[in-house]
């Protein structure tokens, strides 16, 4: 696993780049420590049976979001019942302070697509917290490239409809 990371960590700090927290001198997370937290998770698991590249990044897109959703829950424990507000649905964000509600509306809007649709679900996490190219997305699930993007087209539509996007 080791000799993986190595190979990959650029493209990996470069996925996390988009969500490192943006809090001054006091933050909590920042690129290489979601790497590292992701990195963490990834030998945690019991399988290590990676189909292809794409596949592996996938995987670190689940494990990404799911540090970024134990730092966010974290940081808002106390800030509990601040009203629901919309959300526009962007291709992906930044965590700052101000994004903490964002995040976990939409992780709260993928959870009731997975049951909807797992594969809308998964485009998705791996566009959003992955930051995975609709061509990776494509390989990793085992589909052709339009299908992907009419299946983001749809997934962007429902969850604006969710969120009460505009």
């Amino acid at each position: 696993m080791d000799k993986v990371m190595s190979l990959v960590y650029d493209r990996l700090k470069e996925m996390a780049h988009r969500y490192t927290l943006r809090e001054g001198p006091d933050r909590t997370l920042n690129t290489t420590g979601l790497v590292h937290d992701a990195y963490l998770k990834i030998l945690g698991q019991n399988s290590r049976d990676y189909e292809n590249r794409s596949h592996f990044y996938a995987i670190v897109s689940t494990c990404m979001r799911r540090v970024i959703l134990e730092v966010v829950r974290n940081r808002n424990a106390v800030k509990r019942g601040s009203g629901a507000r919309k959300v526009p649905v962007q291709e992906h964000f930044l965590i700052s302070e101000s994004d903490a509600d964002q995040i976990l509306s939409v992780n709260g809007a993928l959870e009731k697509l997975a049951e909807f649709d797992p594969k809308l679900a998964q485009i998705t996490e791996y566009r959003y917290f992955g930051g995975m190219k609709n061509e990776e997305i494509a390989e990793a699930l085992g589909c052709s490239l339009s299908t992907v993007k009419r299946d983001w087209r749809l997934a962007k539509m429902w969850l604006q409809a969710e969120l009460g996007g505009l």
